[in-house]
């Protein structure tokens, strides 16, 4: 068998190869042309492929005319294809197919039937090229199919340089699958080119077959076509209006279009002669895209970026883009208020926290701090880093207290409390500090106090409770018993210096109590049971 026969074999599988490769891709544009036009490829290489395999002179004289369908139809539908698929909007309309298979079946018939008018060829010249006289139509049909590649070749070769990435490769191998074909088509035509005494075009095929073949395995040709920049600005949902130097719309998307005092007919108005947008003009126009806020009355709150134009030689225009923030904006206030909202609340728990812990560490009756906030506070007083060079510690009780109580009753014996609380924080002032002990027992704590000025509080509260009358009690005077101790820096703990005070107290107490006795100054005075002098140290 003849190497031509085989290579037009070759080309008929691959072309197969190539169309199930196509029908298989999703449904991008330009796939169903593509697959046409290889399908009428195929069908003129089988014409020719049925040429080389026969010696009768009419059969190769009518598959001469046959293939006329491929010849027509394969740069049609590809020209279809190539500018479809560049530039990556909508797929063919089915009319766009029907359309060229009527043309390239109208060329196809009225070659069949060219014995009847001869338009196509007049006479047959060379039998073994198979070279003939043509008629008119045979310029008119290679004028018309070369006009049509010569338009797609164009056109399609800027979308080709716009592109990017993956994209741009698969526009090349489409455009490189047509031109070599056409330059093998145009050598036969215009200067009697052949390659095995045929026409070169369908062996070209085999290699721009291999070619597409490859760009569908690993190019993912019509798996992962374009998409057109303008489809991409038409669907996107924010505002964009392009303006020149002057302010006048260039263009805009139909999202810009649908904004409250946008004219009818606005490419070409000037935005500065609608009062609604003027704040728009105000936005400053850089690479960057810088961001301001505009609010358009009954249509939202929107987010003005505007870019500068003149990196792609508008210089003065500006691109701008509105996003409605609308939304964003009342998840923001919601947000702030919310925010608020927990911030009150935080504040007022850290105020019931406050309160709380203040009520647990004061006692009710007097409104002075209680035992167990003294023993929280105190003890830095006495040692480690705080720790004051003396203080004076005074454990001092109401004499008689119980009698008050029995006689005149407990509310009697509340007032009295009171009473001596309230004169203990009047004398005390910012000096020192009263805390509510226990029963009718208070500590009384004077940092850097000497034992002189301690004993002249002491005087002062003895003078004191001497004029105070208690309403009702006639029999009782009110008069305390102390216990005085002073704490040098890190000689004693607080438990320490509040015991010895307590023991001072017990031998006022002995020694017929109304006195503030000092720790350790017992002389003359009733000396209590020595077991309760000692001091832990």
């Amino acid at each position: 068998m003849e190497t031509s026969i085989w290579l037009l074999i070759s080309v008929m599988v691959l072309a197969v190869l190539i169309i199930l490769g196509a029908i298989r891709a999703p449904d991008a544009p330009g796939r169903k042309a593509f697959t046409l036009s290889i399908l009428f490829a195929l069908s003129w290489t089988a014409a020719v492929l049925a040429r080389h395999s026969s010696s009768d002179l009419d059969f190769k004289i009518w598959a001469c005319k046959f293939a006329w369908f491929g010849i027509i139809g394969t740069p049609l539908y590809w020209s279809l294809s190539f500018l479809t698929y560049a530039r990556g909007r909508d797929v063919e309309k089915v009319w766009q197919l029907v359309a060229i298979g009527l043309i390239s079946s109208t060329f196809g018939i009225l070659a069949l039937t060219n014995d009847w008018h001869s338009w196509m060829y007049i006479r047959l010249i060379d039998e073994t090229t198979m070279l003939f006289e043509h008629g008119w139509l045979y310029p008119a049909a290679m004028i018309f199919a070369y006009s049509a590649m010569a338009i797609a070749f164009v056109l399609g070769l800027t979308l080709t340089i716009r592109a990017r990435g993956i994209h741009r490769w698969q526009l090349w191998a489409l455009l490189a699958s047509a031109f070599f074909p056409l330059v093998g088509n145009v050598s036969y035509t215009a200067y009697g080119f052949t390659i095995f005494n045929d026409d070169p075009t369908p062996f070209i095929f085999a290699a721009t077959g291999a070619f597409m073949l490859g760009a569908q395995l690993f190019g993912q040709l019509f798996v992962l076509p374009p998409i057109g920049r303008d489809a991409i600005f038409e669907v996107l949902p924010d505002p964009v209006i392009v303006l020149d130097a002057e302010n006048r719309i260039l263009e805009l998307n139909p999202a810009a279009s649908a904004l409250p005092g946008m004219p009818r007919q606005a490419i070409g108005s000037s935005l500065s002669m609608q009062p609604e947008f003027r704040a728009i003009l105000e936005a400053p126009a850089s690479s960057e895209g810088e961001r301001s806020e505009l609010t358009l009355g009954g249509y939202g709150i929107f987010e003005i970026s505007a870019h500068s134009l003149t990196p792609w030689g508008r210089r003065g225009g500006r691109m701008i883009v509105m996003r409605n923030i609308s939304l964003r904006k009342a998840a923001e206030e919601r947000m702030a208020a919310l925010s608020r909202d927990l911030e009150a609340r935080l504040h007022e728990n850290v105020l019931l926290q406050t309160l709380l812990k203040e009520e647990a560490s004061r006692d009710h009756l007097t409104g002075l701090y209680n035992r167990r906030h003294a023993q929280d506070i105190l003890p830095a007083l006495f040692q480690g880093n705080l720790a004051r060079e003396r203080v004076a510690v005074a454990v001092v009780d109401i004499d008689h207290f119980k009698l008050f109580n029995d006689r005149y009753g407990h509310q009697t014996g509340d007032t009295v409390l009171k009473l001596f609380a309230a004169m203990l924080t009047e004398d005390l002032g910012a000096q020192g500090q009263a805390f509510r002990w226990g029963g009718e027992e208070f500590l009384v704590i004077l940092p850097d106090c000497t034992r002189t000025e301690a004993l002249a509080h002491a005087a002062r509260w003895q003078e004191r409770l001497s004029a105070t009358e208690i309403p009702g009690v006639t029999d009782l005077a009110l008069t305390f018993s102390g216990g005085l101790f002073i704490a040098l820096m890190d000689e004693v703990s607080m438990e320490e210096a509040v015991k010895a005070a307590d023991t001072a107290l017990y031998a006022a107490k002995a020694a017929g109590r109304n006195r503030m006795v000092t720790f350790g100054d017992y002389a003359g005075l009733q000396q209590p049971d020595k077991k309760s002098l000692a001091l832990s140290r």
